[in-house]
């Protein structure tokens, strides 16, 4: 029994891999006003791994989205690469602190806005500290940080919505989640 929930665990892990590389995918081919800015949505199956199965799975799907899609655009190791991980990171860790069985400030719309925050800052302080090296670097934070806040509200919606027909699901089924 044990066993079938690990491979159960893991197919969804791969599931949820697969589609932020698809997302990460996707939203290369939307136009954008500023380079910097994209809505996030592979962040989205990062926020659904922490809530269903843990930090530990959380920071799996995001390092495994930003090594394979920088792999597929062939960007492994660049500056982008960096920044992108960075940034996954450090919002993988906020949203991390702020799950349920952490702070207990289980939220997945507050969740979302305060990884995609951090995600940018993270992002700026790289770009300032190993990339540019240059204080007007700093002048990027409200055209960094607003935009973040705002994706990271559309995130945390979506994953609301998801959450809550995934949980629905599994009670239809007889079930609980995994």
């Amino acid at each position: 029994m044990r066993l079938v929930m690990q491979l159960r665990k893991t197919a969804f892990l791969g599931i949820l891999v697969a589609l932020a590389v698809a997302l990460n995918i996707l939203e290369s081919f939307f136009p954008s006003p500023l380079p910097w800015i994209r809505l996030g949505l592979a962040n989205l199956l990062t926020l659904v791994a922490i809530i269903s199965c843990g930090w530990r799975e959380g920071f799996l799907v995001t390092v495994m989205r930003v090594i394979i899609a920088s792999l597929l655009f062939g960007g492994f190791l660049s500056p982008s690469f960096l920044l992108s991980l960075g940034g996954g990171l450090a919002g993988t860790a906020v949203m991390a602190l702020m799950a349920p069985g952490v702070w207990r400030l289980y939220s997945p719309l507050g969740m979302s806005v305060a990884g995609a925050f951090t995600h940018g800052l993270a992002q700026v302080i790289i770009l300032r500290f190993v990339l540019v090296r240059t204080w007007e670097v700093l002048y990027l934070l409200p055209w960094v940080l607003l935009p973040a806040v705002l994706a990271g509200t559309a995130t945390g919606l979506l994953a609301n919505l998801l959450l809550v027909r995934r949980r629905s699901y599994f009670e239809m089924l007889g079930g609980k989640q995994a």
